[in-house]
C-alpha cells in the first residue's frame, strides 16, 4: 500500500512544476489559470468521495486504488494533445477523482492496521510515502521537461501512475477492519461491519470539524506549492526542484523520527504547532525575497505539515465506530481537496491581483484560520460530546477520557 502510495504521489509531485509552467508558458495562462486548475482538480475529487466510500465498501479497497491510479494515468497522457488551457480543467477533473480513490483506498486499509493509540503514528509512517513522492516528483519533473519539454513530463507523470495501478494490484484483497488475514475481494468489508444507519448523510460530520482545520492548512499549503516553481525561478534559482526535496526530506525526518511525538504531547498541541510553523513559513517566504528566504520558509512548512494530519486524522478517526470508518475517512481526507480548492480560487485571485508573494502571505492567512477553527470551534465541541457522554454513563461505571 505504501508503495503503490509513494508511486502516485511521485507522480502527483511531477505535475506540480509541469502544469503550473505548462499553462503559462505554453498555453497563455495566468496565476488564475493556475488556481481554477487545482480548484478543477480538487472540486472532481470532492463530488467523487461519497460514491468513492460507497464502491470501497462494496467492491473492496484494491479495486478502488488500481482503478483511481489507471484513471488518472489515461487523463494525464490525453493532456499531452491539449491546445487550449481551458480543456485542461476537465482532465484535472478527472486525475482528482483518481487521486481521491487511490488514496481514501490506501488510508483506510492503513488505518485499519493500527490501534485506537496508535493511528497518529501509522498515519506518520505512511505518509512518508506521500511525502516522499512530492518531494521526489517535482526533482523529476524540473529536470524532464527542462526549458520546455512538457510532453515529455506528463508522459513521465502518467507513467508513474501506470506503476502505482500495477503495484495496488498486490495489495491483500478485502483486509479485515483490525489488518486481519484477506478475503475475496467481494467480501472485503461485510455487512455486519459497515454502517448500516438507515440514510446516512453523505458526510460523515464526525470528520467536518478537523477536516475544516486540515482544509485551512492545506490551502496554505496549496499556494506554498502553485506559486514556488515561478517564484523561485523569479529569483533565479533555476526551479523549485530543491525546494520540495529540502521540503520532503525535513518532513520524512520528521515522519519518522516523530511519529510517536502527535500522541505523546497530546493531539491539539501537534495541531497547534503545525498551523502555526505552516503560518510562519510561508510569511518568510512572501517577506524575504531571496534562497534563504525560500529554504527557510520552506523548512518551517514542512514541520507543520508532518504533524498536521496524522494528529486530525487521529482526531476524527477516534471518535467513531470501525464500521464507520471508510466513511470518516473518506470525508475527512475530501478537505485535502477543500483546501486545494480555497487555495486555488481564493488565494489564486489574490495572487492575480497582488503577486506571487502576496499569495504565500494570504497563504499564511489561511493556515492562521485554521488555528483559530482549532481553538474557538472543534477543541470546545469536542468537550462538550465528551461532557455529553460522561452525563449518559450510569452511577458507578468509570469513563476514560483523553
Amino acid at each position: 500500500m505504501a508503495g503503490a502510495t509513494l508511486a502516485f504521489f511521485i507522480y502527483v509531485g511531477v505535475l506540480i512544476p509541469v502544469i503550473p509552467r505548462l499553462l503559462e508558458e505554453r498555453l497563455g495562462g495566468t496565476e488564475i489559470d493556475i488556481g481554477l486548475s487545482l480548484a478543477s482538480f480538487s472540486l472532481f475529487a470532492i463530488a467523487a468521495r461519497p460514491a468513492l466510500g460507497r464502491f470501497g465498501e462494496r467492491h473492496g479497497l484494491r479495486t478502488m486504488m488500481v482503478g483511481g491510479a489507471l484513471l488518472a494515468a489515461a487523463a494525464t497522457a490525453a493532456s499531452t494533445i491539449i491546445l487550449n488551457r481551458w480543456v485542461m480543467l476537465p482532465l484535472r477533473g478527472i486525475q482528482g477523482i483518481g487521486e481521491a480513490a487511490l488514496f481514501v483506498g490506501a488510508a483506510t486499509q492503513i488505518n485499519a492496521f493500527a490501534p485506537p493509540h496508535r493511528r497518529a503514528e501509522a498515519a506518520s509512517y505512511f505518509s512518508v510515502a506521500v511525502f516522499g513522492g512530492i518531494g521526489a516528483g517535482p526533482i523529476i519533473g524540473e529536470t524532464v521537461i527542462g526549458d520546455g519539454r512538457f510532453i515529455a513530463g506528463l508522459l513521465v507523470a502518467s507513467a508513474f501512475a501506470v506503476l502505482a495501478g500495477v503495484v495496488a494490484t498486490f495489495v491483500p484483497a478485502g483486509l479485515t477492519a483490525h489488518g486481519g488475514s484477506s478475503r475475496s475481494e467481494a467480501e472485503a468489508i461485510p455487512d455486519h461491519e459497515t454502517d448500516t444507519t438507515s440514510n446516512p448523510p453523505r458526510y460523515h460530520p464526525a470528520a467536518l470539524r478537523p477536516g475544516a482545520v486540515m482544509g485551512l492548512g492545506i490551502a496554505g499549503f496549496a499556494a506554498f506549492s502553485a506559486f514556488m516553481p515561478a517564484h523561485t525561478k523569479a529569483l533565479g534559482l533555476g526551479g523549485s526542484q530543491w525546494v520540495f526535496a529540502v521540503y520532503s526530506v525535513v518532513c520524512l525526518v520528521i515522519r519518522v523520527a516523530g511519529a510517536k511525538l502527535p500522541e505523546r504531547i497530546g493531539l491539539a498541541r501537534a495541531v497547534t504547532i503545525a498551523l502555526v510553523n505552516v503560518s510562519l513559513g510561508l510569511l518568510m517566504v512572501a517577506a524575504v525575497a531571496s534562497p534563504f528566504g525560500v529554504y527557510g520558509g520552506a523548512v518551517l512548512v514542512a514541520i507543520g505539515m508532518s504533524f498536521l494530519y496524522p494528529s486530525l486524522l487521529a482526531l476524527a478517526v477516534n471518535s467513531v465506530s470501525e464500521a464507520q470508518r471508510v466513511r470518516v475517512i473518506s470525508t475527512f481526507t475530501m478537505f485535502f481537496e477543500v483546501g486545494n480548492v480555497f487555495g486555488g480560487v481564493v488565494i489564486g485571485g489574490f495572487a492575480e491581483a497582488t503577486s506571487k508573494r502576496g499569495g504565500f502571505a494570504a497563504g499564511a492567512v489561511a493556515a492562521a484560520a485554521g488555528l483559530w477553527v482549532l481553538w474557538r470551534v472543534l477543541l470546545p465541541s469536542m468537550r462538550a460530546n465528551a461532557a455529553a457522554a460522561l452525563d449518559d454513563v450510569p452511577v458507578g461505571v468509570g469513563v476514560a477520557v483523553v
